[in-house]
């Protein structure tokens, strides 16, 4: 079933934004999306910069306001399963 998480890094400092995106992305399953907010624009930039280097993930920016939502998309290239498992 897909999922959508809303990840607010508003104010959260760096390298802190990093490891909760990091945390979240890892999660995700085909077809989950998350939404992540943020003000600070090198930021986005250096996020933007490793989420376009993950495998099986598509990214697309926009802006609301002062802030900037990054919406994430898992496709089924480089998974992680949700069980912990190891997938071949």
């Amino acid at each position: 079933m897909k999922k959508v998480a809303k990840l607010d890094l508003i104010d959260v400092p760096w390298p802190m934004n990093l490891f909760k995106c990091s945390r979240h992305t890892g999660d995700m399953r085909p077809g989950d999306e998350m939404v992540i907010t943020l003000k600070d624009e090198g930021v986005k930039k250096n996020l933007l910069l490793i989420l376009n280097g993950m495998p099986g993930v598509i990214v697309e920016v926009s802006t609301a306001g002062a802030c900037y939502a990054i919406n994430v998309t898992k496709t089924g290239a480089g998974a992680a399963p949700r069980d912990g498992g190891i997938t071949s």
